[in-house]
């Protein structure tokens, strides 16, 4: 499938209108093939201006809501019967060939709409010679929009938005949405045209599906001078310059597309498997989140080094051997016999880097042992099980630094920044995440059981509640796949009080958060105090 921006399909479209060089279109296919009513598919196509003809050829033919420049993806019509359906494209040079389409039988209620972020594409300021205002196109993404799904400001008016990116997903397909907690169908993305937009301060934004199913999530709309268009933490003017010889548009910063910035350094006992950074690096660019500039993923860019030894690399800071430690701690005393990772800081780190990079150092063990270690909402972190027998496994490696980098950006054991025991529980067992330690070292499960599917992620929110109370075996975490629970080698009938977690209680209820969505990527009143 050939994918570009909106802006470029844009660019593309209105030059095949000025040229009248647009062909009939071409329909190669439909993805996934199938799917629930209202869920978004992907079309397999290279036509731009078509529309998606539903039931083409059949009394029932519709012609249905798609992106506004481009025929990229298009949303099962809500009253669809189970079946299979023929979809085509067109435009006013025809029709393309049909591709089926199969519709399942919805499974429970179509969940209500979850704002994941709210980005802004385009600030115009005021020309204050003509009197004009502040105008701001503002991307809006969402789990579960609705494609004629309205938004609005509530404390301001409605805005004008059109639809602009998306993530077709066929995760439920082969699931049972009805026993997830919250399923997600596909993540959707509008770009709203925001007149009169204020010179800072917050605002409301709320998405409604035709369902009238809404939900809301606030924005601070910042200054032209310290915007930050895709919420990343970096304010446009520095992701677009070079600072202090950072160039950073050239390492790979974008203000239309969210971006992370780490250096690592690590000792002769610690040396990373070379597979780490491209797993990484992956694992934040299939990132179920959308950008200003309509497309998926975070760009974790790390420099480990890379461009060492050539001349005007621009990656060459990381990479550091540092001196050797036997343990190592934040703020540890030597005296103590460990290493303070602040004095490694303060001798390896560029000061100028400090607004913009997380600095990590894979070392040795903790005090305690543990494998890690990463500032709640902050811009350091420690990698420190090189004396573990899991060392050398680029698996269990790139899952603790991912780990502990989850940690700087607001992330806890069994949720999100704010300290309350439900967010700091670990081993839950409806919580796929690299961030529970359940899942740290064997990789994530994405499915109902408790198998390692290999997979590095934070969770999305989706599974449903366990109440160790009353634990239901039988029905495990989603799909009623039957889940031993207690690790007794049987699936037991009867409710059981278990504690599913191993935290020495069964008084816990435990939730599925959406931590992708809730990412603190703004170093910025984080935790780092200025080190």
């Amino acid at each position: 499938m050939t994918r570009i921006g909106p802006v470029g399909t844009f660019l593309v479209l209105v030059a095949c209108l000025l040229t009248s060089a647009c062909s009939p279109p071409v329909l190669d296919g439909v993805e996934p093939a199938t799917g629930y009513p209202r869920q978004l598919l992907a079309v397999n196509s290279d036509a731009l201006g078509a529309s998606v003809v539903w039931d083409v050829g059949l009394p029932t033919e519709q012609t249905i809501a798609n992106g506004v420049v481009t025929t990229s993806y298009f949303q099962i019509p809500a009253g669809a019967t189970p079946g299979t359906h023929p979809v085509a494209l067109r435009n006013s040079k025809g029709t393309s060939a049909s591709q089926n389409v199969t519709v399942l039988a919805p499974s429970g209620n179509f969940p209500a709409p979850r704002i994941e972020s709210i980005d802004v594409l385009r600030d115009t300021p005021p020309d204050e010679s003509a009197g004009s205002s502040r105008t701001l196109l503002l991307t809006v993404a969402a789990a579960n929009m609705d494609v004629d799904a309205t938004i609005a400001l509530t404390n301001t008016g409605t805005l004008t938005c059109y639809q602009w990116g998306a993530i077709p997903l066929n995760f439920q397909q082969v699931h049972t949405p009805a026993t997830f907690a919250y399923p997600v169908y596909h993540y959707e993305q509008k770009v709203c045209r925001f007149e009169n937009a204020p010179e800072s301060g917050p605002i409301t934004v709320t998405v409604t599906n035709s369902d009238g199913q809404a939900h809301s999530r606030d924005y601070l709309v910042l200054p032209p001078s310290a915007l930050d268009s895709d919420g990343d933490g970096i304010m446009d003017t520095i992701e677009q310059s070079n600072l202090g010889g950072l160039d950073l548009p050239k390492m790979g910063a974008d203000p239309e597309h969210k971006t992370i910035f780490v250096e690592a350094d690590w000792t002769s006992a610690s040396v990373p498997n070379v597979n780490d950074w491209a797993t990484l690096e992956a694992a934040f660019a299939d990132a179920p989140v959308l950008n200003p500039d309509g497309t998926r993923g975070i760009t974790l860019i790390i420099d480990r080094g890379q461009d060492a030894g050539q001349p005007g690399g621009l990656f060459t800071k990381g990479g550091e051997l540092l001196p050797a430690h036997s343990t190592m701690d934040f703020g540890a005393s030597s005296a103590l016999g460990y290493k303070n990772f602040f004095d490694y800081k303060s001798a390896h780190f560029d000061s100028q880097r400090l607004p913009i990079f997380h600095y990590a150092v894979i070392g040795v063990a903790l005090p305690n042992g543990s494998s890690g270690r990463g500032e709640i909402w902050g811009n350091d972190f420690m990698v420190t099980f090189a004396t573990f027998a899991k060392w050398g496994s680029s698996a269990a490696e790139s899952a603790t630094f991912m780990h502990e980098l989850g940690h700087n950006l607001g992330l806890r054991h069994g949720g999100l920044v704010d300290d309350t025991p439900q967010n700091n529980e670990t081993r839950k067992p409806n919580f796929a995440s690299t961030m529970n330690y359940r899942y740290q070292f064997p990789l994530v499960s994405i499915d109902c059981n408790f198998v390692s599917d290999n997979v590095l992620t934070y969770s999305q929110g989706i599974l449903t509640p366990v109440t160790e109370s009353s634990v239901t075996e039988t029905a495990g975490i989603c799909d009623n796949a039957p889940l031993d629970m207690n690790g007794d080698m049987m699936i037991s009938v009867a409710s059981l009080a278990i504690d599913t977690n191993s935290d020495g209680d069964r008084a816990d209820t435990h939730q599925d958060l959406d931590q992708w969505g809730n990412l603190k990527m703004s170093l910025t009143g984080s935790g780092w105090k200025g080190n």
